[in-house]
């Protein structure tokens, strides 16, 4: 089928002679026609005399994409029948199997899969250790700990389970997660040092426990500085503080750019601090209990000993004001601390608690910004500095325009006053009381 530029379609027909939606280029014209289906790069619409043209979308309105997407995501609802209850041995069967993962490479299908209560290895794990140089390598399937002195079975096992339990999880959900760092000769790769003095020498700041680079995906951790022996010994707190750093910087590293670049810290943060409140045991992440173990995090009643966040009572930022915090704006510790807090409270609420545990607000927005990710230039050529300048500046303008668009999305469009006062009253339900600033005594 020939393809028609919308610029072209104009000189054919008028607007006040067809029936249909009304569709606008990104110069402004319109026509109206009747939608017919999509692809990933084009619309095919129906004109009044029954004629069907073939549109490229990068020449469609904002409007317009918006209405694709919306499309797009009723016909993947439809297209999958409603799936009765599972039980927990399906759920496992299901961890097992390879699912696709990663942005806007999703099958529309797939975003409407149920969130897992569970990740389970396929397998018991078994470690493989060698010695290569002055290192020794423990490995996993998909997993290799690199330690610069022996560690304990225990703490390469550790290790390399939560990694893998990580893996299960992020890849089994519906918002199109997938790591963006690239193994090193088939496996993932966590560098270990064992004293703080090493530590240092290699270039890292003093007593920190981790270091972790987003662009290349590569993980240091200092035993010393989680309390363990140089040979990786520590108590049962202290292995979950570790297995806890494990999970939070390879889910980091699981997050697409896309989600990376329009939401920032909020996303990565309290989706990580999320993924760490599963029950760990028995070579499985149990989520069942999520709701129960973040609360416990947060008040400082988990089984990690960690420091408690907040009191019974927990004073809220406005979900608005939460959306645009930097991490890396916030200097103080403490500070930090609490905008971790904050997002797992929010997180919690989108992905278990929202709409029963639909998760429905969380995937569209998601969707919508993923879709809407294909068509923005991978790269910008410029004749002139100025005409450089002209359209970075217009393509920032664009991803904050996405941002925003995606963030009413995940919120299912309502006023920020109705969004706070239902993150309030579900958490209420679990002994929780969130203050947010100017809400109503109930």
């Amino acid at each position: 089928m020939k393809r028609f530029l919308l610029s072209s379609m104009l000189t054919l027909v008028t607007v006040g002679q067809m029936c249909g939606r009304t569709w606008t280029d990104v110069k402004g014209r319109k026509i109206v026609a009747e939608y017919v289906s999509q692809s990933e790069d084009a619309v095919v619409l129906k004109l009044k005399g029954g004629k069907e043209v073939t549109v490229a979308i990068k020449n469609l309105s904002r409007e317009d994409l918006s209405h694709l997407i919306e499309l797009e995501i009723e016909e993947a609802k439809k297209s999958k029948p409603e799936e009765a209850p599972k039980d927990d041995k399906m759920k496992e069967e299901e961890a097992d199997e390879p699912k696709p993962a990663g942005g806007g490479d999703v099958p529309a299908a797939e975003w409407t899969r149920p969130i897992l209560r569970q990740a389970v290895l396929p397998a018991p794990l078994e470690t493989q250790a060698e010695k290569n140089g002055d290192l020794n390598h423990y490995s996993s399937a998909n997993f290799r700990v690199v330690a610069d002195s022996r560690l304990k079975s225990r703490s390469a096992k550790t290790i390399l389970e939560s990694c893998e339990l990580t893996r299960i999880y992020c890849e089994s959900l519906p918002f199109g997660l997938k790591s963006r760092y690239e193994p090193i000769n088939g496996k993932y790769e966590i560098h270990t040092i064992a004293k703080d003095e090493d530590w240092i020498k290699a270039g890292y700041q003093e007593k920190t426990r981790a270091s972790y680079d987003p662009a290349t995906g590569k993980i240091n951790i200092c035993l010393e500085n989680f309390g363990f022996s140089s040979g990786g010994s520590g108590s049962e707190d202290r292995m979950r503080s570790l297995s806890g750093q494990m999970i939070r910087h390879f889910t980091d590293a699981m997050m697409p750019q896309v989600y990376d670049r329009n939401l920032t810290d909020w996303f990565k943060e309290g989706f990580a601090n999320l993924i760490n409140c599963a029950v760990y045991e028995k070579s499985s992440f149990d989520y069942k209990e999520v709701i129960e173990e973040a609360k416990d995090l947060l008040l400082g009643k988990s089984r990690s000993g960690a420091k408690p966040l907040f009191k019974k009572e927990i004073e809220m930022p406005h979900v608005s004001d939460l959306l645009i915090t930097s991490t890396n704006g916030v200097a103080d510790e403490e500070a930090r601390r609490r905008f971790l807090g904050h997002s797992l409270i929010v997180m919690t609420y989108l992905v278990y608690m929202d709409e029963e545990g639909k998760a429905n607000g969380l995937r569209d927005g998601l969707r919508y910004m993923s879709d809407f990710q294909k068509n923005l230039p991978e790269r910008i050529t410029a004749a002139t500095q100025e005409e450089l300048d002209q359209k970075v500046a217009e393509l920032k303008k664009k991803q904050q325009e996405i941002g925003d668009d995606a963030t009413q999305k995940i919120f299912r469009g309502r006023p920020w006053i109705e969004v706070e006062a239902d993150i309030t009253k579900q958490w209420k339900l679990h002994g929780l009381k969130l203050v947010f600033p100017g809400a109503k005594e109930e």
